[in-house]
C-alpha cells in the first residue's frame, strides 16, 4: 500500500516512486475503463487497494465491488445493498444519484493522486490548520480556490528539483476530485496525461494496450499539463 513502504526502507517515498505509482495505477485502471472487454467498474479505489512489489510496480487489487460496465449507457443503474466505497474516495454525486460510473472511478483515483503529491490521508489532513475538519479534497480545493495548492505539496519533496512535476500531478488530481462528474477526464486522458509528465523517467514503454475514447480531446490534455 501506498503509505507503508515494504519493511527496512524509509518511511518517506521519494517523488520518482511515488510518480511511478500514479502512472502505473492510473494505466491499470485505463485498461480496466477502456481495453478491457466487458469493462469493468472498480467503484473501490483507495490506497489500500493498490498494492506495491519489491520494484514500487503497482498492482490494482480488491475487486469486491467491481461490476461490469453497461456497454450502452457505460454506467451501473444502482449500488448493491448500498455499498459506496471507502470514506474519502467517494464521489459527491453517489450519495444523490446512487449510480456508479466511470467518473466516480476517476474521483477516487483522484484522491489517490492527492494523497501521492500530499502525504495525507483522505478523511484527515496534519498540516491543515487545527480549525480545518473537512477531508482531503474539501482542504485542496480551499486551497485551490485561494491559490495556495503549493501550500499542500508534501514538504519532503519540495525543493528537490520536482516542484513543476508536483503542480502538474496535483492540476491532474485536482480534475479528477470535480465536484460535477461530467467536468472530470476520463482515465485514458488522465493516464496520458500523467505519462506526459513522467516522460523523463521512461517508467513504460510506447504499447497499443489503450485506445482513445472518442471523448478524448487534445486540447484538455495541454491545457492541464504545465508547458516545461
Amino acid at each position: 500500500m501506498i503509505h507503508y513502504p515494504p519493511e527496512g526502507q524509509e518511511r518517506v517515498m521519494e517523488w520518482p516512486i511515488r510518480l511511478k505509482i500514479s502512472v502505473g495505477a492510473a494505466k491499470g485502471l485505463a485498461w480496466l475503463h477502456h481495453s478491457c472487454n466487458p469493462r469493468i467498474l472498480h467503484r473501490n479505489i483507495s490506497s489500500k487497494c493498490i498494492l506495491l512489489d519489491d520494484d514500487y510496480e503497482p498492482k490494482i487489487s480488491d475487486f469486491g465491488l467491481a461490476r461490469l460496465m453497461n456497454p450502452v449507457d457505460t454506467h451501473l443503474s444502482t449500488f448493491v445493498n448500498g455499498e459506496f466505497g471507502d470514506l474519502g474516495y467517494v464521489a459527491p454525486e453517489y450519495a444523490r444519484t446512487l449510480v456508479a460510473t466511470p467518473k466516480g472511478d476517476i474521483y477516487s483515483f483522484g484522491t489517490v493522486l492527492l494523497e501521492l503529491v500530499t502525504g495525507e490521508r483522505p478523511t484527515h489532513v496534519s498540516n491543515a490548520p487545527d480549525k480545518f475538519k473537512g477531508s482531503l479534497v474539501e482542504w485542496i480545493t480551499h486551497l485551490s480556490n485561494t491559490s495556495l495548492l503549493q501550500n499542500a505539496v508534501d514538504a519532503s519533496l519540495t525543493g528537490k528539483g520536482y516542484d513543476s512535476e508536483l503542480l502538474q500531478v496535483m492540476k491532474v488530481a485536482c480534475a479528477c476530485v470535480q465536484p460535477v462528474a461530467k467536468e472530470r477526464p476520463t482515465m485514458f486522458e488522465v493516464y496520458q496525461l500523467l505519462r506526459a509528465i513522467a516522460e523523463r523517467y521512461h517508467f513504460t514503454a510506447d504499447d497499443d494496450i489503450l485506445l482513445p475514447p472518442e471523448s478524448t480531446d487534445a486540447d484538455y490534455l495541454d491545457e492541464l499539463i504545465v508547458a516545461k
